[in-house]
């Protein structure tokens, strides 16, 4: 007997050349044009599952996972990530909120599409996960890995946060540190699946990760009751999160179960800007930033592998990117934890540090309502307080 259809997945495309894919296939960038892949999804299937969540995995994001690019209910592997809180924050102008993915069980939205990467890992026959991480991502897939009985293999700069280092190496991953930047653990990475195979899970080498932080926007419009707010911002680095997000508020358009999508604001450190400058040169691609410097280790990004396709959401959403200073980041570090009692790590307070800017250009009206992504707790980064 056939079992029940669970998800909209249809297969993979190329957001280049557009070949398509099947969706039992291995893959990680194109082979033919060498581009991040997308997962494809039936809108028509959603439109006939409507906004019914199932009741198992009812506090997580697999509630969604009608969404997500999985085949079945019996190998998912979760720790609960996602159904993180969405909260008014009373200290700042204007209307802005928190989503607080602090909360999920690394502290970290990199659990979200730690949990899709290794459940879909395990559904193709992998055995082993290979990838690298400025800290964050190396926790959430040591802790999935873990609990899914894959080996984890994680390359990180030589700077990368210390208790994040300790942290995935506890949780049973095996840990290489990199002299360079991401960029070059990332050239290690891929090096160590090709000497000795496995799945190279890292950043938009997999199709598999920015679904899973794609689930975010499906639960703000669910906190809102279905509808989006007017701003989300959000602080890139490999910018997983903002593809992802914004391919699913397209989505809950295209279905109806919401009217009108936001607007996003990309934040990034004046440090390692290359999304920024490349969106304010109005460049379809971005260039390398030369000699990188930022406490904001996970924003470390010197040139994002998906630059063209990050660029095209900013502007399809009628979007801005903006740069921050160290100096600010630090005083929204603070001030949030004092105000508020958030406690964000430099990588996320970099996002709030924009806000003043953006009320200031009179880009945003103080009567909108404003989605912050609180990405990453600061109990990893206690220095920054």
């Amino acid at each position: 007997m056939t079992p029940a259809r669970i998800s909209a997945f249809t297969g993979l495309k190329c957001t280049e050349c557009h070949t398509s894919f099947g969706e039992d296939d291995v893959l990680g960038r194109c082979p033919k044009c060498d581009a991040p892949l997308d997962t494809a999804l039936d809108e028509e299937y959603l439109k006939e599952k409507g906004k019914q969540t199932g009741s198992e995995n009812a506090s997580s994001m697999w509630r969604f996972r009608a969404f997500l690019p999985v085949r079945d209910d019996t190998r998912i592997v979760t720790a609960g990530e996602g159904g993180t809180q969405l909260r008014k924050l009373s200290s700042l102008p204007g209307h802005v909120w928190l989503k607080d993915e602090s909360r999920n069980p690394t502290g970290s939205f990199k659990d979200r599409g730690a949990s899709l990467a290794v459940t879909k890992a395990l559904q193709l026959g992998m055995k082993r996960l290979v990838l690298s991480s400025e800290g964050n991502a190396g926790c959430s897939f040591a802790l999935y890995s873990g609990i899914g009985r894959i080996s984890c293999s994680v390359f990180l700069p030589k700077l990368a946060n210390a208790s994040k280092v300790v942290l995935t190496k506890r949780l049973g991953a095996t840990v290489t540190r990199v002299t360079g930047t991401i960029a070059d653990a990332g050239r290690r990475a891929e090096s160590s699946v090709q000497r000795n195979g496995g799945y190279n899970a890292s950043t938009f080498i997999t199709p598999y990760r920015h679904d899973g932080k794609g689930t975010i926007a499906l639960e703000i419009c669910e906190q809102l009751g279905w509808r989006c707010p007017d701003w989300i911002v959000y602080p890139l680095g490999g910018g997983v999160g903002l593809v992802g997000m914004w391919k699913m508020f397209k989505i809950l358009e295209n279905i109806g179960w919401v009217s009108v999508k936001p607007r996003l604001v990309a934040v990034q450190p004046a440090g390692c800007a290359p999304i920024v400058k490349a969106f304010s040169s109005d460049r379809e691609d971005v260039e390398e930033w030369r000699s990188p410097k930022t406490s904001a280790l996970g924003l470390k990004i010197p040139k994002p592998l998906a630059g063209r396709w990050i660029l095209k959401t900013l502007r399809e959403s009628h979007g801005v990117a903006r740069a921050v200073t160290e100096d600010d980041i630090r005083k929204s570090t603070k001030r949030l934890a004092r105000d508020e009692g958030v406690l964000l790590e430099p990588s996320s307070a970099a996002a709030f540090a924009a806000l003043p800017g953006l009320y200031e250009e009179k880009l945003v009206d103080p009567s909108e309502q404003v989605v912050v992504i609180g990405t990453g707790s600061g109990l990893k980064t206690l220095e920054s307080l």
